[in-house]
């Protein structure tokens, strides 16, 4: 099954994957290498580049990629788990497993908010969080790295709660304004205490989505200061443009964009960072499991659109 733990090799491997077409890099000031060999041994990469300068010998496993493009692993910036590869949304089994196939080997949970019966009270929320990271971080369903254990957070918690969090390893907040906080300076007090003791914080940014979230504008996203602006082009519906461009002009903060969103939207923001020379901030997700289904292909499908 997908989630059971692969087993180690008996002993040292050494995988040459040749005939490469095309290597990306993922670095975009060279996104392509001028590489069509790949060497890892004993799980690690030790060679990347031509096969004739490359040492193959002794390959336990030999793969021909055949012109293939090669890619680094796909991150999925914005995934909502729940328990293991199983989601309420349309009730889907082996969700995680599926975007591994779309080429994404990492994911970074925005909240695990579709649990049923979610808890909303301070001790309920943190101890749902330490549950979820401690899962993750013992089960990588297909060998996908899900970093998860993200509190939604909510009126009433103090900077004790969020040490308590991050002593016990939760490292994510969930998106904020999806539970009571939906107010700027709320929001900014707990987001820097977050950020105080190693936690990275994102936000719900435009309209409604699931039951008790609300609007986020312009004026809350930069009062919160979070880490990343939660899917900027909306989830699904975005804000106006002008209040896109403030929020692009008035903070340095990552611009994620994501699948299950405006496309429209998702476009004029890529052009504002373009305009603005600052690519380096744009980041994609997916915003799955959602109300409009699992998207395994989603992040390929974003860079194809973009």
């Amino acid at each position: 099954m997908s989630h059971d733990a692969p087993q180690a090799p008996a002993g040292p491997t050494k995988l040459v994957i040749r005939n490469i077409g095309l290597m990306l890099s993922g670095d975009m000031d060279k996104p392509i290498l001028d590489a069509d060999t790949i060497v890892a041994e004993n799980g690690k990469i030790t060679a990347i580049g031509r096969a004739k300068d490359i040492d193959m010998e002794g390959a336990t496993t030999l793969v021909d990629a055949n012109g293939t493009t090669v890619t680094p692993g796909l991150i999925d910036s914005h995934v909502h788990p729940v328990a293991g590869e199983w989601t309420p949304r349309q009730n889907q089994i082996g969700w995680i497993d599926s975007f591994l196939h779309g080429g994404v080997t990492t994911m970074i949970s925005a909240g695990e908010v579709h649990m049923p019966g979610r808890p909303k009270d301070i001790v309920g929320v943190k101890a749902m969080a330490i549950f979820a990271q401690r899962a993750f971080d013992n089960l990588r369903p297909g060998g996908v790295k899900v970093h998860a254990g993200a509190p939604v957070i909510e009126q009433g918690m103090t900077e004790e709660d969020f040490k308590e969090m991050a002593t016990a390893g939760v490292r994510w907040l969930g998106e904020v304004g999806l539970g009571s906080v939906k107010d700027g300076p709320t929001a900014r007090k707990m987001v820097a205490w977050a950020r105080k003791y190693g936690m990275n914080s994102t936000i719900h940014t435009g309209g409604p989505s699931i039951p008790g979230s609300g609007l986020i504008d312009a004026d809350v996203v930069l009062e919160a200061d979070t880490d990343i602006v939660g899917h900027i082009n909306g989830g699904h519906t975005a804000l106006p443009d002008g209040q896109i461009r403030c929020i692009c002009e008035g903070c340095k903060r990552g611009l994620e964009l994501v699948h299950n969103g405006n496309e429209r939207a998702a476009l004029y923001t890529l052009r504002l960072a373009r305009e603005m020379k600052e690519l380096n901030r744009v980041i994609l997700g997916t915003d799955a499991p959602a109300g409009s289904g699992v998207q395994p292909l989603g992040i390929l499908r974003m860079v194809s659109l973009l």
